[in-house]
């Protein structure tokens, strides 16, 4: 197997405003280069916690987590960012893309904000929505878009970066059955083809078994999926 690019060893997380619910219990992970890792569980398992901290978006009560062999626990908010922009793709449930831009503006941002020119950020953009099927797509705003042409936006802009490794939480969650299955194409098809490591959390079963590996977040603990 590829070197680890994620990898948690022994994280735990309790929420005090919760009565003091543990939820996180000592959980650990590796997550290969080019290798797709499916977490599934029930609603409010802990499945976005979990990311967040894969993610360097939060940070564990105790335990470690390393992102290409650096210390993403260890760093301070300003280091976890950058490498969060350099290495790291995010893809939420809710788009989240900028009402106000453009397709290829919202794919545009961050090799914007990682100092490319905004002409050459553009051109990489309207590139890679055409390479996906969204030529005709890329000077639309949000919300001229139908929710799976936004959230294949949202996966680019995801991507545009060739981060070391993709992570998704619930990415089909508002999507029709079609809709999710395209996506979830597109997220296997992109990863696959770039050799990103690709991290997604799903409570959809079906979808789940597309990918390599799939484990199961029950009670705390992570598990291999039954």
């Amino acid at each position: 197997m590829s070197e680890a690019v994620l990898s948690a060893v022994s994280v735990s997380k309790s929420f005090v405003a919760s009565g003091g619910t543990t939820v996180l219990d000592d959980v650990s992970l590796e997550l290969a280069s080019e290798e797709s890792v499916a977490i599934t569980g029930v609603s409010g398992c802990g499945k976005s916690t979990l990311l967040h901290i894969l993610g360097g978006l939060a940070v564990p009560d105790s335990g470690a987590v390393s992102l290409m062999g650096v210390s993403l626990t260890q760093a301070g908010q300003d280091a976890r960012g950058k490498m969060r922009n350099a290495q790291l793709g995010f893809v939420y449930q809710f788009h989240h893309l900028l009402a106000e831009f453009t397709a290829a503006e919202n794919v545009a941002m961050p090799l914007m904000i990682a100092g490319v020119k905004k002409r050459d950020a553009l051109r990489i953009a309207h590139d890679q929505l055409a390479a996906v099927g969204l030529d005709a797509q890329s000077d639309k705003i949000p919300g001229m878009l139908s929710g799976g042409e936004r959230q294949r936006v949202a996966i680019v802009r995801a991507l545009v970066n060739n981060p070391a490794c993709v992570i998704a939480d619930e990415p089909t969650g508002n999507l029709d059955r079609h809709s999710a299955k395209v996506v979830t194409e597109l997220l296997l098809k992109i990863s696959d083809q770039a050799h990103h490591a690709l991290l997604v959390a799903t409570h959809d079963l079906e979808l789940a078994h597309c990918f390599a590996r799939v484990l199961e977040l029950r009670d705390g603990k992570l598990c291999a999926a039954t």
